[in-house]
Formats: structure tokens, C-alpha cells, sequence
């Protein structure tokens, strides 16, 4: 196998062609950096980034790109490649869709989706430490990744019981408001913020379950208590038939 077919499956980068490599040692930031030279296959059809539809193309763009990989262990990863830009008959004149990252994003799609999901499982501000960025770009992530889901996915396919919690992401009264399925743990919705005003937009964006789909259990710490402000909105909102529960 050639060094750059392991580094593009090391990478998850199988759907593109890695060019070729760096390996180097910051001293000055005291980590290893990997610098990897990628481009979308030949046989690939010119793509518009902002809907998918096959383009024209209309010129090499204006230079590279450069976005945050998953880290390999202690090393910390980058994908570069040089954007061509395509003519879409909707959007104009656009960068070409790539298959590793989403449009006007810094991180790959891969970095984006497992901030993602340890946002919903522990604070924002452990997650920027653990992956090695700032608590503004968990924030943008986040933002970006709900706006992706939103109105593609069902909130409430196969959930009986989630939970609702704020997660603090800074200091300074900074929190986000989460809704986990219980069963799973995986993160159904998410928005900046909390309180009754916030908690009110998922349920005005959650579709009602379907016949025979039924949310039986809303839980909640200190809030979910009888007059706390989830509690409130799950009385005035959640008419499915749901009990709900206060943590310790």
C-alpha cells in the first residue's frame, strides 16, 4: 500500500485523492503537524456547494484551503486543496463542492459531526480542550450542524424519552440548550441559550409524532421541577401524552 492511500485512509478522506504529505514538528507550539495535499477524483462531476447540482466549471478559484482534521493521537491533522470554482444556474458563481468538508467551513465533516455529538454528552469547554480548538468554534460548529439537520430529520423518529438540559460553554451565564433521546444519547436538537423562550423553538420546529409514536418521558435537572421553566414549557407544549421527571 503507498504511504499516501494509508494517510488518506488514516485521514477518512477515501472518496478523494491524497497528492502528497507533510510531516512536521512545531517546536514553537510544541505539537506535530501533518499537512496533507488532497483533490477530489477525476472522474468526479464538478459539483455546485451550495445544492449538489452538476456545474460547469469556471475557473482554479482563487488559491488553497485549508481545514482541521480529527487528530491522529498527538498529531494534529490538515487538509489542504486548491478550490475551482463552477458556474450553478441557481447560485452563480461558487466554489466546487468537495466530499470532506461542508460549504464554509474551516473543519471537516468529520471533525464537525464528533464535536458535535460530545457537545451533547459533556461541555463545550471540555470539548474545545479535548480537540484542540477555541469555545467560539464549538459554538459555530454546533450552529452549523443543527442548521444542516434542521428539516431533514425526523426529531422524533423512534424517541420515547429525552432528556432537556442547559450545558454552560463559557463563563459568564453562556449556555446552550440541549434535547437528548435517554436511550441512545443521541442528540436530537440543540440552540444557544436557555429558559422558556429558547425551550419554545423546539417544539415550534419539532414535528408531532406520527400514529402509534408516543414521547412517554421528558426528564430535566433543577428546571424540570414544578415551577421551573422546562417543566412550564413541556405543560404548555408537550401534547403528546408525555410524563415528565426532575433529576436530583
Amino acid at each position: 500500500m503507498r504511504g499516501t492511500t494509508l494517510v488518506g485512509r488514516l485521514i477518512g478522506v477515501e472518496q478523494a485523492v491524497v497528492e502528497d504529505f507533510d510531516l512536521v514538528d512545531d517546536q514553537g507550539k510544541a505539537q506535530v503537524v501533518l499537512t496533507v495535499r488532497v483533490r477530489p477524483r477525476k472522474r468526479a462531476k464538478p459539483r455546485c456547494s451550495q445544492c449538489g447540482t452538476v456545474c460547469p466549471g469556471y475557473d482554479q478559484g482563487d488559491g488553497q484551503r485549508r481545514w482541521r482534521g480529527l487528530d491522529l493521537g498527538e498529531i494534529v491533522v490538515y487538509l489542504v486543496a486548491a478550490m475551482t470554482r463552477v458556474t450553478c444556474p441557481e447560485h452563480g458563481v461558487v466554489v466546487a463542492k468537495v466530499t470532506w468538508a461542508h460549504p464554509g467551513s474551516r473543519f471537516t465533516a468529520a471533525f464537525e459531526d464528533s464535536v458535535a455529538w460530545m457537545s451533547a454528552n459533556m461541555p463545550a469547554s471540555a470539548v474545545a480542550t479535548l480537540m484542540r480548538v477555541t469555545w467560539r468554534s464549538v459554538d459555530a460548529i454546533i450552529t452549523r450542524v443543527v442548521a444542516r439537520a434542521a428539516g431533514r430529520v425526523d426529531l422524533l423518529d423512534g424517541l420515547t424519552s429525552i432528556a432537556i438540559d442547559e450545558v454552560a460553554y463559557r463563563k459568564g451565564q453562556r449556555y446552550i440548550t440541549v434535547v437528548v433521546d435517554n436511550h441512545t444519547g443521541r442528540l436530537v436538537w440543540a440552540a444557544k441559550g436557555h429558559g422558556k423562550a429558547v425551550l419554545t423553538t423546539f417544539f415550534d420546529v419539532c414535528p408531532r409524532p406520527r400514529p402509534g409514536r408516543q414521547t412517554q418521558l421528558i426528564s430535566a435537572d433543577g428546571a424540570g421541577t414544578a415551577d421551573g421553566w422546562v417543566a412550564v414549557v413541556v405543560k404548555e407544549r408537550a401534547l403528546w401524552g408525555a410524563t415528565s421527571a426532575s433529576g436530583p
